[in-house]
């Protein structure tokens, strides 16, 4: 299993680099090569686990960090987290994504979520994960060293969060993965999630098809 999952992940960097006019970058994420699979339609019911905090982005806001749980009618997780601190969201409205596959930093503490997120005090673990996800999205893709209390993005509310947020951090150093990431067509927040095996072979088989059928072509 863990050979077809490799595979898997090679095809579709393989695909990924020959597919020409199918790339783009985000604000964001200007260090991942992005290829769009299609799009998504889905509603944020709640921030759960997480907590309410504080963080500096600009100015001093109170926020929801945690784990956004979806409501999804073409979604293929019912979970996610915010990438993106300069827009909003209201639950239980219905937002249109863009899904695209990612390949960068904010993949490798993705595939951290399900290990990471478990046990006891779920809420600030999962918080610290956000936190951690934000610093990677407004402060490490900008080329920004890791330190919650300088940047962009600045966290010190609570040192609970903080060491959940740097042993993260430090634990996705020069890594990187897989991800889906959701780019709001609605001015809302983009969001990321971890992509399961399963669905990469599926995107992979389809990329290669897709390949096959355009050398036949020319």
């Amino acid at each position: 299993m863990q050979k077809r999952y490799t595979l898997s992940i090679l095809i579709v960097g393989l695909a990924t680099a020959l597919l020409s006019g199918a790339s783009a970058n985000t604000t964001l994420f200007n260090n991942d090569k992005l290829v769009q699979i299609g799009s998504v339609t889905l509603k944020i019911t709640q921030v759960s686990p997480g907590i309410t905090t504080q963080i500096i982005y600009g100015s001093t806001l109170n926020v929801k960090a945690g784990e956004y749980v979806l409501n999804p009618t073409t979604a293929p997780k019912n979970w996610a987290f915010c990438v993106d601190l300069d827009h909003v969201v209201h639950l239980n409205q219905t937002y249109t994504y863009e899904l695209w596959l990612a390949y960068g930093r904010a993949g490798a503490l993705l595939k951290q979520r399900d290990t990471f997120i478990s046990g006891s005090n779920l809420n600030k673990k999962a918080a610290g994960f956000q936190v951690a996800l934000w610093e990677i999205a407004h402060d490490h893709s900008l080329g920004n060293a890791d330190h919650l209390n300088n940047g962009a993005f600045r966290y010190t509310a609570d040192s609970t969060v903080v060491s959940h947020a740097n042993s993260l951090l430090s634990a996705t150093v020069g890594k990187a993965d897989y991800y889906y990431l959701l780019r709001s067509t609605s001015g809302a927040q983009n969001l990321a999630m971890v992509p399961e095996p399963a669905s990469l072979l599926a995107l992979a088989t389809g990329m290669v098809s897709l390949l096959a059928r355009r050398r036949r072509t020319r």
